[in-house]
This record gives structure tokens, sequence and C-alpha cells, in this order.
């Protein structure tokens, strides 16, 4: 029965991450000021019925940079698998330029 809990406990613990996507756009001559936004959402069973909470992030991005243009942008798209839940996260970070 001992080793039985130590084995859920050691599954229900033990996580992966995988990285999905990668994208970068132009980047600017000054990198003086950098921003980063991130959204993220937790999936049960991997039953997703919605990406919304994806358009978060550009609308963060804006904020922090309400007098100016984000560019040379990176964004990453990861997925972290637990157990019986997956976390996907959806990274921009990119440089103000005013």
């Amino acid at each position: 029965m001992r080793y039985f809990l130590i084995s859920c406990l050691a599954l229900t613990l033990s996580s992966c991450v995988s990285l999905k996507s990668v994208s970068l756009t132009q980047i600017p001559k000054t990198r003086k000021n950098r921003v980063k936004a991130e959204a993220s959402k937790l999936i049960f069973l991997a039953l997703n019925f919605n990406n919304d909470f994806v358009e978060e992030v550009p609308q963060k991005l804006k904020e922090k940079c309400r007098k100016g243009k984000v560019t040379g942008i990176l964004t990453k798209d990861e997925v972290t698998s637990y157990f019986l839940f997956f976390k996907r996260t959806v990274t921009a970070q990119g440089y103000c330029v005013r």
C-alpha cells in the first residue's frame, strides 16, 4: 500500500514542458525598453474549447508601451503537462520604441 501511495504521489507531482512554437519579428537598433506580457490557461484532461486567453497578450503589450510601438517581438507557446492537467502559456516580449 505504501509503494502505491508513493507511486501515485510521484505521478501526480511530475510534469513535462514542451515548446510548441517560437516566432520573432525584426529587432530594432535601440533596445532600451523591454516589455513582456504573458497569458496562461489550465486545461483539464486536454479538453480545450477556446483559446480566447491568447488575446490578452497583445493588449498587455500595448498597455506597457502606450506612447510607442512594440517591435522585435519574440513569442513562445509552451505547454506544461501534469498528471490530469495541461497548462498552456503564451509569452511575448519585445522592445518599446518611441
